[in-house]
């Protein structure tokens, strides 16, 4: 697809066509938006044709200057040159402050290759209105260490307790990501052996939250694709099945997955106020799993007083979605975010879950006889489903907090490859993921 125009009075004066196949689909008497332009990119070209709005003749809606390198957009859309986007006053938009996010980052190296995750990260914006309470990415150096960026951009006071208020859009994404993939050496990429090469959308923020980051996330993952690059997409969002098409066309190099902690609606809202239901999700999965898209969940964080039956609920929904890999992790007691799950807790009336919360701040040994209790739970339910792999991930502290059989059983949890499958990178199910005890006298007797 390209994006041509022709000058009329003045050179301020543009009209605009959009050709595909040789025909015209599309054509403005004025500059259209960003959003009129990637609904085309979607509408009319293959599934993995983008639409690329670097150097195609559009027009700063704010200086009238050309662009010809990096662009954004206002929330209406408009399209605006680097200098205009980055000086921009943030609008709030149905409660959330929204802007442009200014930073020079597109695809960055990531740890969670420890988690057999991926080996490199996309976030499409910076930000994220789910407001989930237990979100860990406050407290990561991409946030943190950014204080005064997010000061200026959204006017945050403070990252942690304003998470869920602010999203800054990174438009150009798809645009930039194309042209460091042209310009690199694939042999460069980080590929270690539990990340496989693996790109991930998006580790900070939820890649399908809104039509905007939505539209960034089609164009990313269209690049990916035509690069040959394996890709794994997390998303809370039912609008990802909009893009079955673009995630049939990657096959076996892309595999897609929620989070679904619980079934339980209310406490799931509690602790994820802005999240849709768990169970639109196990829907949305669902929806992908039957057009042929390899799908996972991630099972995490699961709350205190999950038990066996809850499990047992969990994971039979998810073996019904075919044979996926679940990924789980109990709740950690660390950090502001996590007075913020007991507040939340307590404000939706849990008080169960609020005890409970409160003796794992209090206790670190009752932490971590939780955290065993329950991965060793969750391995045994899982014996009783074929076809289903739970890949636990055992916390560094609560390794450290054990010894001999048991710290080496849980180390060797942490270093399973996931037997997900991204084509040549097929690994088979690990034996390490497995129970740590036959129940929990056993577990007693090895803490």
């Amino acid at each position: 697809m390209d994006l041509t125009w022709d000058t009329g009075d003045s050179w301020f004066e543009r009209t605009y066509a959009v050709e595909h196949a040789g025909e015209t689909v599309a054509a403005f008497d004025d500059q259209p938006s960003l959003d009129d332009l990637r609904a085309l990119s979607r509408d009319y070209g293959a599934p993995t044709e983008r639409l690329d709005l670097w150097q195609a003749g559009l027009l700063c809606t704010q200086c009238n200057d050309e662009i010809n390198d990096r662009f954004a957009a206002n929330p209406q859309g408009d399209l605006l040159c680097w200098d205009c986007a980055t000086d921009t006053e943030s609008h709030d938009e149905h409660g959330i402050t929204v802007n442009t996010d200014p930073t020079k980052s597109v695809m960055s190296k990531s740890h969670l290759h420890t988690k057999s995750l991926c080996d490199h990260v996309i976030n499409v914006a910076t930000g994220c209105r789910h407001g989930c309470e237990f979100c860990y990415v406050p407290t990561t150096p991409a946030i943190d260490s950014r204080d005064e960026m997010l000061a200026e951009q959204a006017n945050v006071d403070d990252p942690q307790t304003d998470w869920g208020s602010y999203l800054l859009y990174r438009d150009d994404l798809p645009e930039r990501l194309g042209n460091i993939l042209d310009e690199r050496d694939p042999s460069e990429r980080k590929q270690t052996e539990r990340g496989r090469g693996v790109v991930m959308l998006s580790s900070g923020t939820d890649c399908y939250q809104d039509r905007r980051t939505a539209q960034i996330t089609r164009g990313a993952v269209a690049e990916l694709i035509t690069h040959d690059i394996p890709i794994r997409i997390l998303t809370r969002s039912p609008a990802v099945t909009r893009d079955i098409d673009l995630f049939q066309a990657a096959g076996d190099r892309i595999t897609v997955g929620s989070s679904i902690p619980s079934f339980d609606a209310t406490l799931v809202r509690a602790m994820e106020p802005n999240a849709p239901p768990p169970m639109t999700r196990w829907q949305a999965l669902d929806e992908l799993q039957q057009a042929g898209v390899s799908v996972f969940v991630s099972m995490s964080p699961t709350y205190p007083t999950m038990g066996e039956d809850d499990f047992h609920e969990l994971l039979s929904y998810f073996r019904a979605l075919g044979e996926v890999v679940v990924f789980h992790e109990p709740i950690n007691p660390r950090g502001a975010n996590f007075q913020q799950c007991l507040s939340a807790a307590k404000e939706a009336g849990y008080d169960d879950v609020v005890e409970e919360l409160q003796q794992m701040q209090d206790s670190h040994q009752y932490w971590v006889e939780y955290a065993l209790e329950q991965l060793n739970t969750v391995q045994q339910v899982a014996t009783r489903f074929d076809g289903l792999e739970v890949h636990s991930w055992p916390d560094d502290e609560l390794v450290r907090s054990t010894s001999g059989q048991l710290r080496s059983k849980l180390k060797a949890m942490q270093e399973a490859v996931s037997p997900e499958s991204f084509s040549t990178h097929a690994t088979d199910a690990s034996p390490e993921q497995s129970e740590l005890a036959r129940d929990g006298k056993s577990i007693e007797h090895l803490i």
